[in-house]
């Protein structure tokens, strides 16, 4: 085990989630946080029924570490929505972000109902122009849902729903369903829109309490747009003298022919609104064609999972998951916090199999070098091989690399602990969930 004695060695690998730990049968798509309280916190999935994706009833947990990850605290549901298997309604693939100048911790995450999923989600906004939610009968018919949990037509008039705020649908007195179940044709029930939501939950104690749900598709999402989700993993906090405190998360998206392009999202009153910047895809010319990610439908252009990162001039990189066949992640710059972005390159080094990265900047040590941690399964056909990488050039070469885990190696998230050592979360085989932590020494082989 590492001890503050001996800086080249790293931890072995310890299961913060498994299947069948508190109840769940799965647990998948880690996010991790230091706080600057240096508390962390571990994002995760629980997947009740099995690992797929969503259509899928999805929680989303949490557990805290307040001693750099040698011991955790049970795990924490913060956001739950209602189903069984299958048919049950989603929380999935959180990303976390800590403001350091309001202490407020942030989580991203993607919403569906029940039977919903990336592929299947319709296009909607899912709310009308004044931000309230569309619920829809069983014949198609539209509702507002208003603030008090009243159900009105789309000219205002009362009609015999409520809704309660756990999307129980009351009408006549009685329970008729939830909104957020699958569409089984009940014909007393609404339903919210057949599409995916971002959302977010903040939390002001480190942690241990969270808010409920917030909407952002009203805000950020488009009306083309299908799909909507987090990066996931982690957001960051600009530093930049043009972007001071700029709140940036990754997301990516589907258009009317469900592809993916990917952009980040951004807040600079500390979270009380967000924007969408451009896509790299937007401009980009890509087998002699010009792309916008509205109306895109070449397959081998999608740009989806990312991570971004601030670099020391003040641009923002962002390292990306695509489908190029490449088989190596995709990166571009942007000069304006996210708005726009630059040419979309490949990075030889980083080899990858189709499957999200995680990436984190080093602290500076005041010699001048701009450090990145990087890790990925890096295998050309097998999310197998996790390695981690240490540039030392702000990610022109990658010099140093040290294998984490030679068999399976899926998502994964990096934080920078108090120690100065680096923390690493990742699904290892059989979706177990481990943590573990290491030294630069230990990347470099000191």
């Amino acid at each position: 085990m590492y001890s503050q004695t001996d800086q080249t060695m790293k931890t072995e690998p310890a299961a913060v989630f498994a299947p069948g730990m508190f109840g769940s049968a799965a647990y998948r798509i880690p996010s991790l946080l230091t706080t600057r309280k240096g508390t962390l916190i571990a994002g995760i999935d629980a997947r009740w029924a099995g690992t797929q994706d969503n259509p899928n009833h999805i929680s989303l947990a949490i557990r805290r570490s307040l001693d750099q990850g040698v011991t955790w605290q049970d795990m924490q549901l913060v956001v739950e929505y209602p189903g069984e298997g299958a048919d049950g309604a989603a929380a999935i693939d959180s990303a976390l972000l800590e403001d350091r100048v309001t202490g407020t911790i942030w989580m991203l995450y993607s919403h569906t109902p029940g039977g919903i999923g990336l592929w299947s989600s319709q296009q909607s906004l899912g709310f009308n122009e004044e931000g309230l939610r569309l619920l829809y009968n069983h014949s198609g018919q539209t509702y507002i849902l208003n603030a008090s949990g009243e159900v009105t037509d789309l000219q205002g008039g009362m009609t015999a729903y409520a809704v309660k705020e756990n999307g129980d649908v009351i009408h006549h007195g009685q329970y008729s369903g939830n909104i957020y179940l699958k569409d089984d044709k009940v014909p007393r029930s609404l339903l919210e829109a057949r599409t995916s939501f971002l959302q977010m939950i903040k939390s002001e104690d480190d942690g241990l309490t969270w808010s409920r749900p917030m909407e952002l598709n009203p805000q950020v999402k488009q009306s083309w747009m299908k799909f909507i989700g987090a990066g996931p993993g982690k957001g960051i906090q600009m530093t930049a003298e043009a972007y001071p405190g700029r709140l940036v998360f990754p997301v990516y998206f589907t258009n009317e022919q469900t592809t993916m392009s990917n952009a980040v999202i951004y807040s600079d009153d500390h979270g009380t609104s967000w924007q969408m910047g451009a896509s790299p895809n937007d401009g980009r010319v890509w087998e002699g064609q010009t792309l916008s990610a509205e109306t895109m439908d070449a397959f081998s252009a999608q740009l989806t999972e990312s991570q971004v990162i601030e670099m020391d001039n003040g641009d923002l990189k962002i390292y990306m998951r695509n489908h190029s066949g490449t088989k190596r992640t995709a990166a571009a710059i942007s000069k304006d916090g996210g708005q726009s972005w630059g040419e979309v390159t490949f990075e030889s080094e980083l080899i990858d199999p189709i499957c999200q990265a995680t990436v984190v900047r080093y602290p500076k040590l005041g010699d001048g070098k701009e450090r990145l941690i990087w890790a990925n399964p890096a295998d050309a056909e097998n999310r197998i091989n996790g390695t981690v990488r240490l540039s030392e050039d702000g990610g022109k070469t990658w010099s140093y690399s040290r294998t984490i885990e030679a068999g399976p190696f899926c998502y994964s998230c990096l934080t920078v602990l108090p120690s100065g050592e680096v923390g690493l979360l990742y699904e290892g085989e059989d979706f177990v969930i481990y943590f573990t932590k290491f030294s630069l020494d230990w990347i470099k082989g000191d």
